[in-house]
């Protein structure tokens, strides 16, 4: 169980703090409207009506201990990045901050952000690479040239195995993950053995050039 902080309950911060506590986590939520505190409340282990701008009252809650914390305050750059340089001050080791815009993106790095997210941008990139390819499902960017790519297994793919498709040799992938079906659980590293067979869900990470070319041969 992680230990998170969420800074700012606008419509990200509400649902990241929520999702993390279904997922069983302890969630610490902050805002300066006590409005988003109340309706927080069912979602969280501790919400706390709290100026976040004001460096004493964060470093009295201990925001240094908690394994992540993250930022979102909305288009209020200045208080975005106020806010940044005072949990790095405090010593938070890693800081998630929602950017508005490359310039954002650009100050809230040389104050000391770990992690930038652009939540509006980034779903909308998701949305269009799912209507772009038919077999794609879903896909997480890791880092700026990888990803791992949730894919229906192609025709041509079903009733051959893993080592027989060679994708690692071809292409420089691995699959991670297989799925038989919407509510089959997920067989992480399956054997070069497994065959695959209609309907099944494959978890592949790798370049995204290389996904790339999987997806155009």
């Amino acid at each position: 169980m992680a230990q998170v902080a969420v800074i700012g309950l606008g419509r990200f911060g509400f649902h990241a703090a929520s999702l993390f506590h279904e997922a069983g986590h302890e969630v610490l939520a902050i805002d300066i409207d006590p409005g988003r505190v109340q309706r927080i409340r069912d979602h969280s282990t501790q919400a706390v009506v709290l100026d976040a701008r004001e460096v004493e009252p964060l470093g009295a809650l201990s925001i240094p201990d908690f394994d992540a914390v993250i930022l979102s305050l909305g288009t209020r750059v200045d208080a975005s990045a106020l806010v940044t340089l005072h949990l790095k001050d405090l010593g938070v080791r890693r800081l998630i901050v929602k950017a508005t815009s490359a310039d954002h993106a650009r100050l809230l790095e040389k104050i000391g952000a770990s992690e930038i997210v652009f939540p509006e941008r980034d779903a909308a990139e998701r949305l269009v690479r799912r209507l772009s390819d038919v077999n794609l499902i879903d896909f997480i960017p890791l880092g700026e040239d990888h990803s791992l790519r949730q894919v229906t297994a192609p025709r041509r793919f079903l009733g051959k195995s893993l080592v027989e498709l060679r994708l690692r040799n071809r292409f420089g992938l691995q699959v991670v993950g297989i799925r038989h079906g919407e509510k089959a659980t997920v067989r992480v590293n399956p054997g070069p053995e497994t065959v695959l067979q209609e309907g099944d869900v494959l978890f592949v990470l790798g370049r995204d050039g290389d996904l790339d070319r999987l997806k155009e041969e």
